[in-house]
């Protein structure tokens, strides 16, 4: 029997979510499968990738000494102590020297740097210094990326998603006159509106197959009794794998297997922030182990690329100028205290563990891409991942060369493996132009960019 053509939106319907499913030879058009096929024994490797784009942000800048990498001989890049933990992607990643954000700068408006680079991360803008609710900054490039999409007729589940291990505050004063949402924010739909963030992987995860309108009481209470989204969905599934071919029913086996597996591994870390909760009824959502929530958070983003719930996606690692300790790596004073080390020995040291655990995110996020498949090959090749912060040396709050690599898209024509060095000042907005462009928004430009460099 010819396998039955599956459309590529089709889903299957769980415990009141819509289960987007991932790519399948089914959805191809089967002249196209046939030939893919005869050429290279896999359909799906003869189809076009589709191009996604990550952001991740961290905050309060960097051990500038323990940071940047040196070159081989070859040309490609020694892993420095902080980026030791992205050596098994050293291939796929390039280091980038000599970008600036000149709107970060004070520019006469005085203290304030944390705000502005957070602000400037992704608009390229520098943003009115008020506590206010005027606040005004600019449309970030994942905004404007998903804005050509639509032109270009591509229709996701969720045009971004933003994701962030802390609260996106939206009011306050967080920095020297600069509002919080400054801060808290790299996401900006508008000049006036920044996307806000989810920060609890579970409402993350539910986010992408369409679970909404449920109260905390029944949420709390489905958690308990470790309902799946997937219930109700196992029939569905088996009657589309007897329409489909062998390799697509292995494909939608091992997909549901995975959202399963994750769906288990977020419950369980919800759960024991549930039974805090319980135990202390004023206790918020926070789980100590940070690490744990950060990569569940990295691979519910890797689910949605998969699912092809959405192109563009900005991740968090903290605020800027958060001062969070991190006991768990035996920092006991606060993140934003130790970035102002004044060369202190002890400071530095403890810096730059907290700059490597942040680096361990990013790689346990690659990860997450690596191992999973599509089209025929890792779902990192067809993901551009932009990693850095808009602060480079934490004591000095400077905004020049800055701490800025680029992992991924191979199937993008990107190659990896080097260090490109830009001419000093080349605004960071050259880079988000090329990247928008390799990922296949055509824009004409992009905030203070003044040229393009195309991610290498």
């Amino acid at each position: 029997m010819r396998p039955a053509l599956v459309h590529r939106r089709s889903v299957l319907r769980g415990a009141g979510a819509v289960i987007a499913l991932p790519w399948l030879d089914a959805m191809l058009p089967r002249g196209l499968v046939r030939a893919a096929t005869a050429s290279s024994g896999s359909a799906l490797a003869g189809a076009a990738p589709t191009a996604r784009v990550a952001y991740l942000f961290f905050p309060n800048g960097v051990h500038v000494g323990e940071w940047l990498p040196r070159t081989s001989s070859d040309g490609s890049w020694i892993p420095s102590p902080t980026l030791a933990p992205l050596a098994e992607f050293q291939r796929d990643i390039t280091v980038y020297t000599g970008l600036r954000h000149r709107n970060a700068e004070a520019n006469g408006d005085g203290p304030g740097d944390h705000a502005r680079s957070a602000a400037c991360f992704l608009t390229g803008a520098q943003p009115r210094k008020t506590a206010g609710d005027d606040i005004k900054a600019g449309r970030s490039i994942d905004q404007a990326m998903a804005d050509e999409f639509e032109r270009q007729g591509i229709r996701t589940r969720l045009r971004s998603l933003e994701l962030g291990s802390e609260p996106a505050m939206t009011a306050g004063n967080c920095d020297s006159g600069y509002s919080c949402a400054y801060s808290a924010n790299i996401s900006w739909k508008s000049e006036s509106l920044p996307n806000g963030k989810e920060t609890d992987p579970r409402a993350a995860f539910e986010r992408i197959f369409g679970r909404s309108g449920e109260s905390p009481e029944a949420g709390a209470a489905r958690l308990r009794t470790r309902r799946s989204i997937l219930d109700g969905a196992v029939a569905e599934a088996k009657r589309l794998s007897r329409a489909v071919g062998t390799d697509d029913r292995g494909r939608i086996d091992e997909y549901l297997e995975g959202v399963r597996d994750l769906e288990r591994r977020i419950a369980d870390d919800a759960l024991a922030q549930l039974e805090a909760k319980d135990a202390i009824p004023e206790f918020e959502y926070a789980p100590h182990d940070m690490a744990r929530r950060i990569d569940l958070l990295g691979e519910v983003l890797a689910l949605a690329f998969k699912t092809d719930s959405t192109r563009v996606a900005t991740l968090m690692l903290a605020n800027e100028g958060s001062n969070r300790a991190y006991r768990e790596i035996g920092v006991s004073d606060g993140h934003h205290d130790i970035s102002h080390h004044g060369n202190n020995a002890d400071k530095l040291a403890h810096f730059a563990a907290i700059n490597r655990f942040q680096t361990e995110r990013c790689a346990a996020f690659l990860r997450a891409l690596s191992r999973t498949q599509e089209n025929g090959r890792p779902l990192l090749d067809s993901t551009i991942v932009l990693y850095g912060g808009a602060i480079a040396d934490g004591n000095r709050h400077n905004h020049d060369d800055l701490p800025i690599l680029v992992a991924g898209g191979r199937a993008r024509g990107l190659r990896g493996g080097r260090i490109a060095a830009c001419a000093k000042g080349t605004p960071l907005c050259n880079l988000h132009l090329g990247i928008a462009r390799a990922a296949g928004a055509g824009l004409d430009g992009f905030g203070d960019a003044t040229g393009v460099v195309a991610p290498a």
